[in-house]
């Protein structure tokens, strides 16, 4: 997907895991492996983006209660801030939550969309039987600019350098909140 985004690979470092003082793989841990990343990514410099997929691996407590999630999360905060880099958090709606506010729907704490500056949501419309359905992105929240309003777009499978992968085709402007925007497209058939 990042190649055929135009990507620039040599720019890309993903992070899995660390190793132990043993040499032994271990899961990246937010709350001991925060200044070793930041070594590497003052070493590398000009880190600009840092993406935690899913969001809720760079909590090591309770992801559903709101202190222990704004406590993980900080250091993260933190890294962002002295690196000059945004953060870019991805998570899921939880299931069933279909109708409420979009920031009520974030799987896990409320503080996941209450510390993020900026909340973008997507949603599939719900038509049966189309093979590349329609979707959404909406800003659910901003503290820097407005609210509401977003973008349709389709997903495109692209074929480069023998592989298979998506690719965002934009379509037009949308009015409306996310809550609004959301209603539409899960509820239209």
């Amino acid at each position: 997907r990042l190649r055929v985004a135009g990507a620039d690979l040599s720019r890309i470092f993903i992070i899995g895991s660390t190793r132990d003082a043993n040499g032994e793989r271990q899961p990246f841990d937010p709350a001991t492996d925060i200044p070793a990343l930041e070594y590497e990514a003052q070493r590398m410099g000009g880190v600009s983006l840092l993406i935690a997929d899913p969001v809720v691996s760079a909590v090591t407590g309770d992801s559903h209660k709101n202190t222990e999630v704004r406590r993980a999360l900080q250091p993260t905060v933190n890294l962002a801030a002295r690196l000059g880099a945004a953060i870019l958090g991805i998570t899921h709606f939880s299931k069933g939550s279909g109708g409420r506010e979009p920031l009520e729907r974030v799987t896990g704490s409320i503080a996941f969309g209450a510390l993020a500056r900026i909340v973008m949501v997507t949603a599939k419309q719900a038509i049966d039987g189309d093979e590349n359905p329609k979707r959404l992105l909406a800003r659910a929240k901003s503290n820097i600019g407005p609210d509401g309003g977003g973008f349709a777009y389709q997903l495109e499978q692209v074929d480069i350098e023998g592989m298979t992968a998506s690719k965002v085709q934009w379509g037009g402007t949308l009015q409306g909140t996310a809550r609004q925007l959301l209603n539409v497209a899960e509820t239209d058939e």
